[in-house]
């Protein structure tokens, strides 16, 4: 950037700087909407699977949020003062960090697809199926869909 400003090439001084926001603002707009598709992909699975959704769950979306943001702002000056070489043309940093926050919520949403894919959801309810059975003959037939959905699961 030293050379820019020497040269007075303000115009090559000006792109610079918008690529330099352009980048910034969506590594953090892409972090943002990994967490929120996370979010999504998580309350979709709770609700596919019967579980409650509570608020505290939906909080810890900002709180990632949060984290994240304070691991991506000390590194945006080490980005800044990394400018000022000619080498360093781009936030490298910010696009690192985001780039592995998405990349981590990525992973947080297949891990939600899997579960929600799961038969074992079902479990639960045979187990309570069979502790109010009231012949021997409805219990194994419950207890055979178990094993079933079981070795279903296994195969995934």
């Amino acid at each position: 950037m030293f050379e820019i400003i020497i040269n007075n090439d303000w115009d090559g001084l000006l792109i610079r700087l918008i690529i330099w926001a352009i980048v910034i603002i969506l590594a953090w707009i892409g972090m943002a909407v990994a967490c929120f598709v996370d979010m999504w992909s998580g309350v979709t699975t709770a609700r596919a699977l019967g579980e409650k959704v509570h608020s505290h769950r939906l909080r810890e979306t900002f709180q990632k949020i949060k984290d994240y943001a304070g691991v991506l702002l000390p590194f945006m000056f080490i980005d800044i003062i990394g400018s000022l070489f000619s080498f360093y043309f781009l936030p490298f940093f910010q696009i690192l960090i985001a780039a592995g926050s998405i990349l981590i919520e990525g992973w947080s949403v297949l891990e939600n697809k899997k579960r929600k894919k799961s038969h074992a959801a079902l479990i639960p309810e045979l187990a309570k199926e069979i502790v109010h059975c009231a012949r021997e003959k409805d219990a194994e037939a419950i207890i055979e869909t178990i094993q079933n959905i079981s070795e279903k699961t296994k195969k995934l």
